[in-house]
């Protein structure tokens, strides 16, 4: 099983939306997926239809008291299912920062999916601390929307300084411009003339589009209500280039 984690510095930067529509192509392509909404807004389990809101308590997780297995929920999605966000996750970085091994933590509750899923894809919550550097360290893509702005690129290059720092596999940095506005000069430049610091980053971006807004109205991923729209098109390129 693959594992993809969806992170940014940054909030409002499309990372919960990609996480959805990339976890869908995926599906679609054939893959057996499974979204790990860790963000504890639950935003990518609710464009996914999902209303769990049972609370689960990171401590017991990691203490092996409570089996994460039980919580995934299908979606109407073939392929498709999530594991829910919720409220007590915003546990996740006290109790992976008490363990002595935040990465093999983890590791240990992702490899159990493996004789189900064939992808694993992570919506991480913005920010740095101790549940994101595991997840730097056990992701086998890491995954970073970076919108064509200078304060994005400069957060993108805090990215790359946490994962020098750790020394986490830099070729595992994938970013790719998102919510690109090309009626902005300053987004039409940086898309035609990327900085260096997106030397490595996936071709493929994804523009701004009020249709990828309209997934909280619809409350599912772009492709099953607009299936000719660009972002469409947009969304199954980024997959299928970081696939």
């Amino acid at each position: 099983m693959k594992t993809w984690a969806l992170y940014s510095l940054k909030g409002g930067v499309g990372k919960t939306a990609a996480a959805v529509n990339l976890a869908y192509e995926a599906a679609r392509a054939g893959k057996h997926v499974l979204l790990w909404d860790l963000d504890p807004q639950g935003a990518a389990s609710w464009y996914l239809g999902i209303d769990d809101q049972t609370e689960l308590s990171p401590k017991k997780i990691v203490a092996g008291k409570t089996a994460l297995g039980r919580h995934v929920c299908a979606t109407t999605h073939a392929r498709l299912s999530v594991l829910p966000g919720n409220r007590g996750y915003r546990q996740w970085d006290v109790r992976i920062h008490e363990a002595k091994s935040p990465r093999k933590v983890l590791e240990g509750l992702i490899e159990p999916f493996s004789e189900t899923y064939s992808l694993m894809i992570l919506d991480c919550p913005p920010g740095i601390g101790p549940l994101s550097t595991a997840i730097l360290r056990a992701a086998d893509r890491i995954v970073v929307p970076v919108v064509p702005t200078p304060l994005s690129l400069r957060a993108l290059d805090e990215v790359r300084d946490h994962v020098a720092e750790k020394k986490v596999g830099k070729t595992r940095l994938k970013p790719f411009f998102s919510m690109a506005d090309r009626r902005r000069r300053l987004h039409r430049d940086l898309l035609a003339e990327p900085p260096a610091t997106m030397a490595d980053s996936a071709q493929t971006f994804v523009d701004y589009a009020s249709v990828i807004e309209q997934m909280g109205a619809h409350r599912a991923p772009v492709a099953t209500y607009a299936p000719r729209s660009r972002a469409t098109s947009q969304y199954r390129a980024l997959y299928r280039e970081l696939a």
